[in-house]
């Protein structure tokens, strides 16, 4: 019938790792493959539909973080900024007024590398000091002619909230100051860089007249000094016998004139030599003599003017007038005048005579140049004894002469300070002065809004992700099947909530059979037709769930009315003794009448089947169920009962059975039905629980076919073709518009 499939027998242990409907004994093996002991992990997927489906939450965090932060943004003060910018840089003056003041106030006005790092920091110090704030603060400009309190502190004020800022590689900084009233801040930042500029010149002229007074100490201190090395020459002069009056020193020149004296002897000698041997030599002529003296006295002659046409010429090349060569030329000059002198003289009769008056003229050149040499060694020795006090005296010279020149230019730059010392630049300069600011800087009410909404929603989102990571609930079909280790049998999405789909409670696919919720039980049905063994069909069902509440009952009655439209004869049992609801849903007279009347053989199972308006669909009510034993559930009767109905009677038997966790009820009908599935609503349980209902009815070896997972409300696209809002089509077709609620009876699915 419907290609049903024989039952294939009982299922294997619960310990296999291939899950799939044949490892209970039905039909082809399903491609999920999984543990029974694995545990769902969360995927970015779960954690988007948590979020999705908490979006309530989100909402509610977000607006209330966003009111919170907007009420704090709100009451925040608005706060205005004023900026200025300046320059700072070590003062300068013109290279001659460096001149004029000492090595140590040179490098107040030339500073070092070090000393010009450290200077802009010194003058940012400066304007930010307590003294300098404190003068401008206390201003009554400022304050509208009122002086402040001397108990308050405005100056703390505005170093907290004075900032600068260096444009990088260059002197330019960005001066700027923040308060709650834009006027007087830009007021206070205006007078404090006056101020601050107004200090800075007069540090820059302190040092310039610092300088100045240093310089006339100086020049009083080079004037004592001269006076004094003048004093010093002029004793060491007097006491001393060997310097002259032009600072000479007495011995060296007598030293010169006697060396030279005795050069001029020893040439004269020399000359006086070759004359004899020359006479000697020459033939003696009865008269010669006379022209023989008036050619060497013309040669004589002419050699001494061209010696003088070379004085000449090297006097004009050199200012010195003891440069050696000259004093060479003067020498030559000297013997030829002494020769030509010589020759002049008439000849003397001891010249005739012979060569006798010659050697008393040697002889007497003799004496002469030995006089001349030891008066040049008493010279020397005289000059030796004497070199101290001479070098002193030159020492002396040449610092007075040191000192003179300094003392000029000190004096002449001196005169001119004034006018040098305006090249001085200044050490500040405010090159765009503050303006009145029209807006706050801050806050940005805006902005500061906008991120505490986006905050609020981030922290909704992350408190609606840290729910979905500590619940551990069971939200989608996958968690299930790889938790449970079972065939997923169907999806029922979350119920809308109709008039035509309402009856008793519970929902009613008949009354909207185009409905996404009627095609999620007809795969139901499908997938027990495909589920089927091989040892006959699955004929008697029950409907369980781990507990109470998870929509067990809402299954079995819309399961059933499935079958019955596909043309199955099928009955539905409500075997739920405890709490049972779906004789709401078929009313009839007797209703005290049901199935423990029946299994007590008070009446035949006839009397007690209601039918219903719904073709080839009846119902067993439970019936009076006070003082009725819950073993009756496990007896003989029943297993007959069902065994007759399933034989003889109907296609399709389906028991709306209890609860399983914590009761037996459950294992007792699932010893006697040919299978059973187990409803799980979404998001109510976690995966311990129902392993365990599960080890349960595998204990009692009742043959589990399946899940259905009840109530899916996320990720439903994925598993419709329509979607949660798709109107169905065909004359039942109702209002896509109409609200989805969820049933608020703990018995609704």
């Amino acid at each position: 019938m419907d290609g049903i499939q024989p039952y294939a027998g009982a299922p294997r242990p619960a310990t296999y790792t291939t899950h799939s409907p044949q490892a209970f004994g039905f039909g082809p093996p399903l491609t999920h493959v999984g543990t029974l002991d694995a545990v769902p992990s969360k995927t970015p997927a779960d954690y988007l539909r948590a979020i999705k489906r908490r979006a309530w939450l989100v909402l509610a965090i977000g607006v209330l973080v966003s009111t919170c932060g907007a009420l704090l943004v709100l009451r925040m003060p608005a706060v205005y900024r004023t900026i200025a910018e300046v320059t700072i840089e070590p003062p300068g003056v013109d290279k001659y007024l460096t001149g004029i003041i000492s090595r140590s106030d040179t490098s107040l006005l030339r500073p070092s590398n070090e000393e010009t790092e450290k200077y802009v920091p010194d003058k940012l110090a400066m304007l930010r000091s307590k003294s300098l704030v404190d003068k401008v603060v206390r201003d009554p400009a400022l304050n509208g002619g009122k002086t402040p309190s001397p108990l308050d502190d405005p100056s703390a004020d505005v170093i907290k909230n004075l900032y600068t800022r260096n444009q990088p590689g260059t002197h330019y900084y960005s001066i700027s100051l923040e308060g709650g009233d834009p006027s007087k801040v830009t007021r206070t930042l205006h007078l404090l860089l006056e101020e601050f500029k107004a200090q800075a010149r007069i540090e820059s002229t302190d040092v310039l007249l610092e300088s100045k007074r240093h310089a006339m100490n100086q020049i009083g201190q080079l004037t004592k000094e001269l006076s004094g090395l003048h004093d010093e020459i002029y004793k060491v002069a007097r006491t001393t016998g060997s310097i002259g009056p032009d600072g000479s020193s007495l011995p060296k020149e007598r030293l010169q004139q006697v060396n030279q004296a005795l050069m001029m002897e020893r040439m004269r000698y020399g000359d006086l030599q070759r004359t004899l041997r020359l006479e000697s030599l020459r033939p003696q002529p009865s008269d010669p003599r006379s022209e023989s003296r008036a050619n060497r006295i013309a040669a004589l002659e002419e050699e001494r003017g061209l010696i003088v046409k070379r004085y000449e010429r090297a006097k004009m090349n050199t200012r010195d007038r003891d440069d050696p060569f000259l004093r060479n030329l003067r020498a030559e000059a000297g013997d030829i005048d002494a020769k030509i002198a010589k020759l002049s003289r008439p000849i003397a009769q001891a010249e005739l005579a012979g060569t006798d008056d010659s050697e008393v003229l040697l002889a007497t050149a003799r004496e002469e140049i030995q006089a001349h040499e030891q008066e040049s060694k008493r010279l020397i020795t005289e000059m030796q004894e004497s070199l101290p006090d001479y070098d002193k005296f030159a020492n002396l010279v040449f610092q007075r002469e040191q000192k003179q020149r300094e003392m000029t230019t000190v004096t002449q730059n001196y005169a001119a300070f004034d006018a040098l010392a305006k090249t001085q630049r200044e050490p500040v300069n405010i090159r765009v002065p503050p303006v009145e600011p029209v807006m706050p800087d801050r806050p940005k009410r805006g902005l500061y809004i906008t991120g505490f909404v986006i905050f609020g929603l981030l922290l909704g989102m992350g408190f609606a992700m840290l729910l979905e990571h500590v619940d551990h609930c069971v939200k989608v079909p996958e968690h299930l099947t790889s938790g449970l280790a079972l065939p997923l049998l169907g999806v029922v999405p979350r119920i809308r909530r109709t008039a035509k789909i309402q009856r008793g409670g519970h929902l009613w696919t008949p009354g909207l059979p185009d409905s996404i919720e009627a095609d999620a039980y007809r795969n139901i049905r499908a997938s027990l037709l495909g589920v089927a063994g091989s040892h006959g069909p699955i004929v008697t069902l029950l409907v369980t769930s781990a507990k109470a509440g998870e929509g067990k009952s809402t299954t079995a009655l819309n399961l059933a009315a499935t079958c019955a439209r596909a043309g199955e004869r099928t009955l539905l049992v409500d075997v739920d003794l405890r709490r049972p609801s779906l004789a709401q849903v078929f009313p009839h007279e007797d209703r005290h009448l049901g199935l423990v009347d029946v299994l007590r053989g008070d009446l035949p199972w006839q009397r007690v089947v209601v039918p219903s308006d719904l073709p080839n669909l009846d119902f067993i009510p439970t019936g009076e169920t006070r003082d009725v034993p819950i073993e009756i559930l496990g007896s003989l009767e029943l297993r007959q009962l069902l065994l007759s109905l399933s034989q003889h009677h109907y296609d399709r038997v389906i028991l709306d059975g209890p609860a399983i966790l914590g009761l037996a009820d459950c294992r007792m009908l699932g010893r006697i039905v040919d299978a059973a599935i187990m409803v799980v609503r979404s998001g109510t349980m976690e995966l311990r629980p129902l392993r365990r209902a599960k080890a349960m009815l595998e204990q009692s070896q009742v043959k589990m076919a399946g899940v259905v997972f009840n109530g899916l409300s996320d990720d439903l696209d994925n598993w419709s073709s329509y979607g949660p809002t798709s109107a169905p089509s065909g004359p039942t077709a109702v209002d896509p518009a109409r609200a989805i609620e969820t049933a608020t009876s703990p018995r609704t699915a």
